[in-house]
C-alpha cells in the first residue's frame, strides 16, 4: 500500500475520533443576491465556499452550543424548524453511523478524470473546447520537464502554489499545508513549465497504478497574467505528454470545488470524461450533508446561484435551481442547460419554478421537476427522481 493510501485509510478511523464533539451554530444573515433574511444551521467546520454562496455579508450567530456527535441528529431534528437550509460537516464513518440517510451528500472536493489519448495533435483538432488550449501552447513555445530536487517542493509552495491559490481563490483559499505535501512529493515529483528556461508554472504529480495524478497547482509568484498567457492551460497539455512518456493511460486533473458554477471545474470540464472524489486523504473522508424544509424562497436562490454536485449511488449528479428572476422559457432553459451540462455526471436535476415550457426537448441526462412538486421533496429523495426523459 502506497503512503498515500495508508494515511487515507488511518484517517477514516483517526478523524471520527478528533471530531467526536460538533459545534453547532444557527446563523442568521443577508441571502447572496437578494437581501432578504436567510437562516442556516450549520455542524461542524462547514467550508467558506460554501457559506460565502449563501450569505452576502458576515451572518449574525443566534445560537451556539457542542454535542457528543451520537446526539447530534437529536439536537438537528429540534432546530430544524428555525433554518431554512443545513449544512453538515463530518466525517463519512459518523455521517453513516450517527446521521439520518436523508441528506445530500455533497464530496469536500470533485476531481475530473479522462484517457490520454494516443495522438495528442488529433485530440486537440477534434475537440473544439480545448483547440485554442494547444493552439496557444504550440505558438508560445513552452516546454516541461520533471524534478525531485530536496528543494524544490519548498520553492514551489512558496513562490508558485501559495501565491497562486490565495491570488486565485482570496479569502475562500484553503491552502494544503506543506507536511501534507511533502507526503506526495516523496511518492511524485513537480513538473515545470517553462519557457526559455524561467520557471512559468508547475503542478505536484504522482504517477500509479497507469495514472498520473496531478494534486496542486501554481503560477510564479501567482501572476495572473500568466494565467491568461497560458501557463497553465501548458500543464494540462505538458501532463498528457508526461503521462505518455510516463506509459500511464488515465489523467486525474485534480480538485475542485463540488459545483457546476466553479471557474476551475468548468474548465477542467473541457477535458474530462468522469468524475471521482478529491484526492486528497481528508477531503475523501469528509462530507457535507445538506437538507431543507422547502426548496423555495432563500434555498432556491442559494440553489440557482450555486448548483451543487453530490453523491447519487456509485456515481455523481448535480442539482441546480433555475432563478426566478429570469423568463422561463424553452431558449433561456437550453441556453442553461448547455452551459451548466458537463461529462461524468449521471443526471442533472434541474428545478423549475413552474411548469416546463412550450417547445423544450429535454437532452439526455437531464431531469427536470417542476413548481409546487420541487417544494414538497426532501433532500434525502433526490436519488429517488424518475430518469431523465428521453
Amino acid at each position: 500500500m502506497k503512503l498515500l493510501d495508508w494515511l487515507s485509510w488511518w484517517m477514516r478511523y483517526i478523524l471520527p475520533v478528533l471530531g467526536w464533539r460538533v459545534t453547532v451554530t444557527l446563523l442568521r444573515g443577508p441571502a447572496r443576491g437578494t437581501g432578504r433574511e436567510v437562516v442556516l444551521l450549520s455542524a461542524g467546520h462547514v467550508a467558506a465556499f460554501m457559506t460565502s454562496r449563501i450569505f452576502a455579508q458576515e451572518p449574525v450567530v443566534v445560537r451556539r452550543t457542542r454535542v457528543p456527535v451520537w446526539r447530534l441528529q437529536r439536537l438537528l431534528d429540534e432546530w430544524r424548524s428555525a433554518a431554512d437550509l443545513q449544512a453538515v460537516r463530518l466525517d463519512r464513518v459518523s455521517a453513516r453511523r450517527f446521521l439520518s440517510p436523508h441528506y445530500l451528500a455533497v464530496p469536500q472536493w470533485i476531481s475530473n478524470w479522462m484517457k490520454v489519448p494516443e495522438d495528442l495533435q488529433k485530440y486537440g483538432r477534434e475537440h473544439p473546447s480545448t483547440r485554442s488550449d494547444f493552439h496557444r501552447i504550440r505558438t508560445r513555445n513552452f516546454e516541461s520537464h520533471l524534478s525531485h530536487v530536496p528543494g524544490d517542493l519548498d520553492l514551489f509552495y512558496e513562490k508558485f502554489y501559495l501565491p497562486y491559490t490565495t491570488a486565485r481563490h482570496g479569502s475562500l483559499a484553503q491552502v494544503a499545508p506543506r507536511w501534507m505535501l511533502r507526503f506526495v512529493y516523496r511518492q511524485g515529483a513537480i513538473l515545470w513549465v517553462t519557457r526559455g528556461g524561467e520557471r512559468l508554472s508547475g503542478s505536484l504529480v504522482t504517477f500509479q497504478n497507469g495514472q498520473l495524478a496531478s494534486y496542486v497547482n501554481g503560477l510564479k509568484d501567482g501572476r495572473m497574467d500568466l494565467l491568461k498567457d497560458g501557463a497553465l492551460s501548458a500543464l494540462y497539455v505538458h501532463s498528457l505528454l508526461e503521462a505518455r512518456r510516463q506509459g500511464c493511460t488515465e489523467f486525474n486533473m485534480g480538485g475542485s470545488r463540488p459545483s457546476l458554477h466553479d471557474g476551475v471545474f468548468r474548465y477542467k470540464s473541457k477535458w474530462t470524461e468522469r468524475l471521482c472524489l478529491g484526492e486528497a486523504f481528508v477531503a475523501v473522508n469528509t462530507l457535507t450533508l445538506l437538507d431543507w424544509n422547502c426548496l423555495n424562497g432563500a434555498v432556491a436562490e442559494f440553489l440557482s446561484q450555486t448548483s451543487l454536485i453530490h453523491h447519487d449511488g456509485e456515481g455523481f449528479s448535480a442539482l441546480w435551481a433555475f432563478p426566478h428572476d429570469q423568463p422561463l422559457t424553452a431558449a433561456t432553459l437550453g441556453r442553461h442547460c448547455q452551459q451548466l451540462k458537463a461529462p461524468g455526471l449521471r443526471r442533472f436535476v434541474i428545478l423549475l419554478p413552474g411548469a416546463v415550457p412550450e417547445g423544450f426537448i429535454c437532452p439526455l441526462g437531464i431531469c427536470l421537476i417542476e413548481g409546487d412538486t420541487a417544494e414538497k421533496i426532501r433532500a434525502g429523495e433526490i436519488t429517488a427522481f424518475e430518469q431523465p426523459r428521453p
